[in-house]
């Protein structure tokens, strides 16, 4: 019995001795006491490893027992320290730099001897990219952002503009944005990812999701191109590219050796200032020829967005006896833009990689990301716990600010007391609209004032005017129910327009949503609306050309859609309708010119105001598919977000015009249409879309039923560049029978203008474009596009050429929005 009972006493002792860890932490510096921000710390013989802070201070749990600790940083030399674990223990470490020897350095050939190194290592780019066929990890990532500055004035005009009344000051000033994540990579070749982020904060908000994500962290010298979303249209050129040589300068900077192995330093710049290059330096392992660190950077001239410099540090370390994996990796960077100006950087921890994993069958669908229920309550104690780079001051102080303020914010008192101000009625909201909100209830009432609801100008209804009113009430869950309710009159036609929409979000992780609709309006035959309602008011007050047509609908209508599985998407409509014919009712302008007479309000008949177009009713229905394959997506609690996939979108639609009730309308027509966006490295983006569509039959179609095509006759672009056509008039070639229409761009991304030296400096773009359509009312009809896009980064300038029937051309200059976001 006693040695039962001592077994018992020592197997919890010993269970209690192996579950308990003591923490290691200290500061890493170099030799003048200064931190060396996120350099790394490695448990010798494990992935277990972690980074010091900005300001250079670490921590890491250990179980009790002797250890070996590697502390290194990019460009010092690497230092090994061994501690014995039986309390808490504290571990200054002071890195001194690298010393790298010239001595043997021989020039030969008027080339550096760099060259020799960099071939050698492009002939091992392929066989170290594919080396890993699966591996797992565990991630830790922080991401801090900072404003140091900010434009007075603007922030001064959207204080006025506030809709409830909180005021924007100095405070915006430091830290606006810190989350931490915790995930679990898995991954298989050849591109098979999935990420489950089981833990996440973000500052001054319990409710939200850190952006930190792996996939975004992703960086390796050994992909040809590399990546950087969000960051910049076009790939980056790897310094150990396949071609590399005819974009990069090499310079040897010195040898040194680590664990008995020569380690190469070699600088790198770009040989032509804009080419999408790095600057800095890259470790290279002699005779191994693999990439030992890389501490590199890129700037404004290498075309990158927002931010003015980004900065890149890797290091790579041996997971077993041959390979090496990346288990720290930092990206700093400033911004300045629109006066704004700041910092920021993310920092990544890699550990505890397995690289033989066993993945359950299925394991890699198409969900890419995962966030899960719960990742966002994780309290402080946990975070403590588990957090494997401790705060700063900085990131302390911000968390303890935000937290408290977001207590308070997030309190219905405050939400209550803030609205009382905010609802509270001004002058500037009858011009620019006013809002009411009621946060507690998550409820918001927005109407439009005076300067925003639209008062234009057309011959049908003279000067005409709106107002709009939209509610909204969110839940929890991500649901919600939105009524949008709007009135319209014109001064001249005397006549009252109203709608008013109600729709239901009922599962947003399945897209789910009904809408019903009601109402009566004056609207264009293209139900598209190809002309813009300011425009149309210009060209028809200073240039005699009333382009918009318009009919009267009084209608009732229902809308269903739901994804039914991964990439199919279903949508149900059904409408009925009254349409009758409306007819001008003035011919006022402020510049007449006298070779030029308003046309009618029939596009069939436009010299004679005698339509053709008399009262009918019409009860449509109209079912539509979404198909993409293999459509990868994020998950997050009650919300899905898709992220796109290799397979082009095609969309099915079958309408019918059903005869009775009171309705002639009776024809059916079959559509089509198939669209991509093709990533095409450094030579930029192509994106297509074709469409095509036939009646199968057509025994009573109305004009406003037609099959019309989105042209355009103003100097205005349609900024959906590939759904229209440039210098296509509105309604020649509207048809009830047949059609096929193609468009498609191709986005240089400054592939061509960032080798002109007079072009780019002013970064703007290059693009070219093709458009054609076929019916049966002509054989063909063609446009081409050359333009310039990103100008002021948002004007996009086009030159079209036309060609159609009877071998006319045509020809015109276009502005329209080509944004750089």
């Amino acid at each position: 019995m006693k040695s039962i009972i001592f077994s018992v006493i020592f197997l919890l002792l010993s269970s209690q001795a192996f579950s308990q860890t003591f923490l290691v932490s200290g500061k890493i510096s170099d030799e003048k006491n200064q931190a060396l921000s996120f350099s790394s710390v490695l448990v010798k013989g494990t992935t277990q490893g972690t980074n010091a802070n900005a300001d250079g201070f670490y921590s890491l749990k250990l179980q009790p027992g002797s250890y070996e600790l590697i502390f290194q940083y990019v460009g010092y030399k690497k230092k090994i320290e061994k501690i014995i674990v039986e309390g808490n223990v504290t571990k200054n470490v002071i890195l001194a730099p690298e010393s790298y020897e010239l001595k043997e350095v021989v020039i030969k050939d008027g080339e550096d001897p760099a060259y020799a190194v960099i071939r050698q290592a492009i002939k091992k780019r392929k066989y170290y990219l594919n080396q890993v066929n699966a591996f797992t990890c565990k991630a830790y990532i922080k991401g801090l952002q900072r404003l140091k500055e900010y434009p007075k004035k603007m922030v001064k005009l959207l204080n006025a503009m506030s809709p409830n009344g909180e005021k924007i000051d100095s405070t915006l000033l430091g830290v606006v944005y810190l989350s931490e994540s915790e995930t679990k990579y898995h991954y298989r070749k050849p591109n098979d990812e999935k990420e489950i982020m089981y833990s996440s904060k973000v500052s001054g908000d319990n409710k939200a999701f850190s952006f930190n994500q792996v996939s975004d962290m992703k960086f390796s010298v050994y992909e040809n191109l590399i990546t950087l979303d969000g960051l910049s249209d076009r790939p980056f050129i790897s310094p150990i590219n396949e071609n590399a040589l005819l974009s990069y300068r090499y310079k040897l900077l010195g040898t040194t050796f680590e664990d008995g192995k020569m380690l190469n330093k070699i600088e790198i710049t770009p040989k032509r200032k804009t080419d999408p290059c790095f600057r800095g330096i890259i470790y290279i392992q002699e005779n191994t020829w693999r990439v030992h660190s890389a501490d590199v950077y890129l700037t404004k001239d290498a075309k990158i967005d927002f931010v003015d410099t980004l900065h890149i540090k890797q290091l790579n370390a041996p997971v077993n006896d041959s390979i090496w994996m990346s288990t720290g990796l930092n990206m700093t960077f400033n911004f300045k833009v629109f006066g704004f100006s700041g910092d920021g950087y993310f920092n990544a921890v890699f550990s505890d990689y397995d690289m033989n994993p066993v993945f359950p069958k299925k394991f890699f669908k198409s969900e890419v990301l995962k966030v899960e229920d719960g990742a966002n309550k994780k309290d402080t104690a946990y975070w403590e716990s588990t957090r494997p780079v401790p705060l700063t001051d900085e990131e302390q102080a911000d968390y303890r600010r935000k937290d408290s303020i977001g207590k308070i914010k997030n309190s219905d008192r405050y939400k209550d007391s803030l609205d009382r101000q905010g609802n509270k009625l001004t002058f500037s909201d009858l011009i620019l609209g006013y809002s009411y909100n009621k946060s507690a209830k998550k409820f918001s009432l927005n109407t439009s004032g005076l300067l925003t609801s639209g008062i234009q100008y057309n011959t049908v209804e003279g000067v005409n005017a709106s107002i709009k009113v939209n509610m909204t009430k969110r839940y929890e869950n991500n649901q919600y129910h939105n009524i949008s309710v709007a009135v319209r009159y014109g001064f001249s036609n005397y006549l009252w327009g109203g709608t008013i929409n109600w729709k239901y979000l009922h599962k947003p992780e399945k897209f789910e949503s009904f809408n019903v609709k009601l109402g009566t309006s004056a609207l264009q035959f293209n139900s598209n609306e190809p002309i813009n309602a300011s425009m149309n008011t210009y060209y028809t007050l200073f240039n005699n050309d009333n382009f918009m047509k318009l009919y009267k609908k009084t209608y009732a209508g229902f809308d269903y859609r739901r994804e039914l599985i991964n990439g199919l998407i279903t949508n149900f409509k059904a409408e009925y309708a009254e349409r009758s014919a409306l007819r001008n009712t003035t011919s006022d302008l402020w510049v007449d010119n006298k070779n030029k007479l308003f046309t009618s309000n029939d596009p069939l008949n436009p010299h004679t105001d005698d339509s053709s177009f008399k009262v009918n009713n019409s009860f449509i229905v109209e079912l539509g598919i979404s198909i993409r394959f293999k459509q990868k997506y994020y998950t997050r609690p009650h919300e899905k977000i898709i992220v796109g996939s290799k397979f082009p979108i095609i969309n099915l639609s079958y309408t019918k015009a059903i005869p009775g009730l009171n309705t002639k309308a009776d024809y059916d027509i079959a559509k089509m249409s198939i669209d991509d966006n093709i990533k095409m490295g450094l030579f930029g983006t192509f994106a297509y879309r074709l469409k095509g569509g036939y009646f199968l039959s057509n025994k009573h179609v109305e004009f406003v039923d037609y099959k019309h095509f989105d042209g355009n006759q103003t100097v205005l672009a349609n900024n959906d560049y590939l759904n229209s056509f440039k210098l296509l008039p509105y309604y020649a070639y509207s048809t009830k029978n047949w059609y096929a229409e193609g468009h498609a761009e191709h986005h240089f991304n400054g592939f061509i203008f960032n080798k002109i030296p007079l072009l780019k400096k002013y970064r703007i773009q290059e693009v070219v474009g093709g458009h054609i359509l076929f019916n049966d009312k002509l054989d063909q009809y063609y446009e081409v596009n050359f333009g310039i896009e990103h100008i002021f980064q948002i004007i996009r300038l086009d030159y079209v050429l036309g060609y159609g029937p009877y071998g006319k051309f045509n020809q015109g200059f276009l502005i329209g929005l080509g944004l750089e976001f």
